[in-house]
């Protein structure tokens, strides 16, 4: 007769037997390589330079794809638009945060091994048996580069086998086929994005010879294994209060940071360090402080991670409204010698944010039409005099000029706010790394 152990009656098991179980907690961590911030990004087809190779190749950028997709963090930019982009001549870093390149290193296959054995039967008589096996290995690098100032953020290289076993040689499958299950790609999403990885913890037995503290501890188990956390917590935490036992506020602890308190499981660590002299609560102290510190990277520079253009688009706005006149009319002005489609998307961001905020805004068609007479009369940027002049005819009293200077990593937003009816500057944007585009 089968019998059925429920969840309960395993719990009352393992508390009688002495067994203390373990916990599986879902741990969140940031991305081994610094991508901060980015969210576009661009996954070029992966390069080959083996025979037969390139189906594997189309294969491990299709892969790429699907799994930095499924991470619901990124925008994945095709490697046609980024083709484009580059013969139109336009700033990748203005579309494309980060570009993920990779290549087929090693391709080797073992060719089809056969190997024969003798079976006895049960008659006495002998059977000979035959298996087959094909295996193949499949070797990858594949790096990061941020797109503004060409810098590596991570490169790998992996190795994956896979291999398929047969009695009949032609039911075997083909080295493609072989070469698909190979997992070269499976620490892409942890090297890229924000990603939960599975702990098992064991928790503490009590090593005394205190019966009573024993079975309270066992009774405690028994809430863990049946999952009811808070409960455990509980239980362990008037264990601590009344004997000062460790191995209780060691596993209250635990119960904390499953009920995602990491916090406060610390703060217990560090009262049961100082309560019991245990030095296994240093060690505990280190993790928690650890994974604390990821939760706050994951929060700053993941979640609520912005792009360097809207950071600087913000500060700037945040500058200038302390700045304008109470009964401001604004003209923003792109007045950049270069980077112009960039100093665009400022200017958009900001004329929207001031909209928002109840600032007028001159009427931007006709602007725009004296914006373009004055780049047609002068090459580059225009002078303060004739943009002072402008505004006057443009009905404006407070004009924001906006450029951009520098390439890659120095590459810097510029913004001057000019008094039309006096004609003097009532801001001028500085060097620090508020300004950085």
């Amino acid at each position: 007769m089968r019998r059925i152990i429920t969840v309960g009656t395993l719990a009352l098991l393992l508390a009688l037997c002495g067994c203390t179980p373990s916990l599986q907690l879902q741990v969140e961590r940031p991305p081994n390589w610094n991508t901060a911030g980015m969210r576009r990004i661009a996954v070029m087809p992966f390069e080959n330079s083996f025979s037969g190779g390139q189906d594997i190749a189309n294969h491990l950028t299709q892969d790429a794809i699907s799994r930095l997709t499924g991470t619901g963090h990124f925008t994945i930019i095709s490697a046609a638009e980024v083709d484009r982009l580059r013969r139109s001549g336009e700033s990748l870093a203005n579309h494309v945060d980060a570009v993920l390149t990779g290549r087929v290193m090693n391709i080797q296959q073992s060719g089809v091994q056969s190997h024969t054995t003798q079976l006895k039967n049960k008659d006495g008589s002998t059977s000979t048996y035959t298996i087959y096996t094909l295996e193949v290995a499949l070797e990858v690098s594949y790096s990061l580069e941020r797109t503004r100032d060409g810098s590596l953020l991570g490169t790998t290289s992996r190795t994956a086998t896979a291999k398929d076993t047969q009695g009949d040689p032609g039911r075997l499958k083909s080295v493609s086929q072989l070469l698909r299950q190979c997992n070269v790609l499976r620490g892409l999403v942890g090297n890229m994005a924000p990603h939960t990885v599975k702990e098992t913890r064991m928790l503490m037995n009590e090593k005394t010879g205190d019966k009573v503290l024993r079975e309270q501890m066992k009774s405690a188990a028994a809430h863990v294994t049946q999952r009811s956390y808070k409960a455990a917590l509980d239980a362990y935490m008037k264990i601590y209060e009344e004997t000062n036992s460790f191995a209780a506020a060691y596993n209250a602890s635990m119960m904390l940071e499953a009920l995602r308190n990491t916090r406060a499981a610390l703060d217990l660590m560090h009262r049961a360090a100082q309560s019991t002299g245990n030095p296994t609560a240093q060690n505990e102290i280190a993790r928690l402080n650890k994974q604390l510190q990821n939760q706050e990277t994951l929060e700053t520079e993941h979640r609520g991670a912005v792009r360097p253009i809207e950071k600087t688009t913000a500060y700037a706005l945040n500058e200038a409204q302390s700045h304008l006149p109470s009964n401001a009319r604004v003209w923003i002005i792109n007045n950049s010698a270069t980077e112009r489609e960039l100093a665009s998307a400022v200017i958009d961001n900001m004329t929207a944010m001031f909209m928002n905020a109840g600032i007028t805004i001159v009427d931007r068609e006709h602007t725009q039409l004296i914006e373009r007479e004055l780049r047609q009369q002068f090459s580059g940027s225009v002078g303060d005099n004739d943009i002072l002049k402008a505004g006057k005819l443009a009905g404006a009293n407070t004009i924001i000029i906006i450029a951009v200077s520098g390439v890659g990593s120095m590459r810097r937003l510029q913004m001057r706010i000019l008094d039309v009816e006096r004609g003097v500057p009532l801001l001028q944007s500085g060097t620090d790394s508020n300004w950085e585009l």
